[in-house]
């Protein structure tokens, strides 16, 4: 009896190591296999971003931006969120253009070189925006001055500043651009951000069973909304921009050479001492009205005081003779 107990203890002592020698092996494996993948998630940025994490400012069930889209959310070692656009999408630029020309055209021509600039914009599928003209005088001379602000597409730009250019002489012409690709692509980034934020809380808003519950959840909805607006405003104006160039066109009509000043006719004695004449008078004119203005006020001053005075004379009169 004892030879079998030594054998069953020996048995049991041998299926104890070997589980344990089991389980060390099945936890190296475990412990191997995630370090493999953590790498595998961080990108390939060198460790230095991780991928959008489900409990980030949202909870387990907001969801991750997807790669299938067009941005993917990335949440860097410092906290802060960039929006990378997958490899599948293409991103055209986006270039604000803008400038202004000054022109010089001849005397007459205002209302002919109003219309062509019209007929321009339209031929390049444009429009007039704005536009101001005023008549100005030198000399007995009027002319017409004014400036104009057409849109035309963007690609087309340069046609409309070499069109409108033929149109005078050329007397300065400022031209600039401004690439905002960067920023769409961040405010495109964003906005799809926000939009799978509203719909999680639109997921809540449906589960939600308690007046606390939605009174939190709409406030959330609120500020995401807004954020959504925000951008989708700035989107639209940068769309407007970029598709869109701004041409604006000064007119002058002014003689082909500099306006030469009249030179004063020197006039003779007689008519410098009838110079002097008129002046003199004019002088002592201004005198006499200046003089009234301060002379009137005093006498109306002293008039009001002269009858108060013998009013009072009077009735002082007439008691003592009542009194007599």
């Amino acid at each position: 009896m004892k030879i079998d107990d030594n054998h069953t203890r020996r048995r049991s002592v041998r299926f104890a190591f070997a589980a344990v020698v089991i389980a060390l092996v099945a936890a190296a494996c475990s412990s191997s296999s995630d370090e493999s993948a953590a790498p595998a998630s961080q990108g390939g940025s060198g460790g230095e971003a991780i991928q959008y994490d489900q409990d980030y400012a949202g909870g387990a069930d907001a969801g991750s931006p997807s790669d299938d889209g067009a941005f993917k959310t990335v949440v860097t070692d410092s906290g802060s969120i960039v929006f990378v656009p997958t490899g599948n999408t293409s991103i055209d630029a986006k270039v604000i253009r803008d400038g202004s020309v000054e022109l010089r055209i001849d005397p007459g021509s205002f209302g002919a070189t109003t219309a062509q600039i019209r007929t321009i914009a339209a031929d390049l599928g444009g429009y007039v925006a704005s536009g101001e003209s005023r008549i100005e005088e030198y000399d007995d001379e009027r002319y017409a001055v004014g400036w104009f602000t057409i849109r035309i597409p963007t690609d087309r730009f340069d046609d409309a500043v070499a069109r409108i250019g033929d149109l005078g002489e050329n007397v300065s012409s400022t031209l600039s651009s401004q690439d905002v690709t960067e920023e769409y692509v961040d405010l495109e980034g964003r906005l799809n951000y926000w939009r799978e934020q509203e719909a999680f809380y639109t997921r809540l808003m449906e589960e939600a069973t308690t007046i606390d519950d939605l009174v939190t959840i709409q406030t959330r909805m609120q500020e995401v909304l807004l954020n959504i607006e925000e951008i989708e405003g700035r989107l639209r104006y940068l769309d407007s921009r970029t598709q869109f160039a701004t041409l604006t066109v000064g007119l002058t009509e002014v003689p082909d050479g500099p306006i030469v000043p009249v030179e004063p006719v020197d006039a003779g004695p007689i008519a410098q001492a009838f110079a002097q004449a008129g002046e003199v008078l004019l002088a002592t004119v201004a005198f006499l009205i200046v003089g009234a203005a301060v002379l009137i006020p005093i006498g109306v001053l002293a008039l009001f005081v002269y009858m108060l005075t013998r009013l009072f004379l009077s009735l002082r009169r007439k008691e003592e003779s009542v009194e007599g």
